[in-house]
């Protein structure tokens, strides 16, 4: 029996990310395996409310706990759990390693590939916008700015929207579907927690072609090893 490359997912939230996997996996080589790794995954919701905060200026997180609830976070404050992980994984055999957040992340220590998703959907949509204005919708209106700030460092410019990918597909459509008559070149779902299914609501209310990060970084990951 052939043995399966094992590559990591590691969210900042709590593991398993079944809401997430269920569109990964299946795009994945069919030669890779993804174990799962949780920045939070020893702490309850009321201990990372407590111990984790954002400050102001620092980055705003939004993930999901193994309970299906939403838990918003200090990007700062997580990277060490998020290293920590990393370390686990890299112990555990892992060829490689997805960090399943489309946040800004500062250099982390590691000695197989480390894929962020964030500069990939950057530079793929620049690539894709020909200088044109993209799209990009954010699970929280409170990282509006930080998005277009991020986006603008990539050389895109951006029309930004809100709704949370953990808040259900209606408001997805809802923010999707605001964006009608505007003159953007395609959208962009800004976080891991968007689902194939709200890819699909969002292209049929917005009326723009998506791009979706978690089924982007399992293309290439897959490119790579598998």
């Amino acid at each position: 029996m052939s043995h399966k490359t094992r590559i990591a997912g590691i969210t900042v939230g709590q593991s398993p990310r079944t809401d997430m996997t269920c569109d990964l996996v299946p795009r994945l080589a069919d030669t890779l395996e993804l174990v799962e790794y949780g920045a939070l995954d020893d702490l309850t919701l009321e201990q990372v409310e407590r111990t984790l905060p954002p400050e102001p200026g620092e980055e705003v997180l939004v993930s999901r706990m193994r309970d299906g609830s939403q838990a918003t976070f200090s990007g700062d404050k997580v990277v060490p759990l998020v290293q920590a992980k990393i370390e686990q994984a890299q112990e555990e055999g892992c060829r490689a390693i997805i960090v399943l957040c489309t946040g800004s992340f500062p250099k982390l220590e590691h000695e197989v590939p480390l894929v962020f998703p964030q500069p990939l959907l950057h530079q793929c949509a620049r690539a894709l916008a020909g200088g044109r204005r993209v799209a990009v919708m954010v699970p929280e209106p409170e990282q509006a700015e930080q998005a277009r700030q991020w986006w603008a460092a990539s050389g895109v410019d951006v029309d930004v929207v809100a709704a949370s990918p953990y808040q259900g597909i209606d408001g997805v459509s809802r923010a999707a579907r605001s964006l009608r008559g505007h003159d953007d070149a395609f959208l962009c779902l800004d976080c891991m927690g968007f689902t194939v299914a709200m890819r699909d609501a969002a292209r049929r209310e917005s009326g723009l072609d998506v791009l979706l990060p978690r089924t982007l970084v399992a293309s290439v990951v897959s490119e790579l090893l598998g």
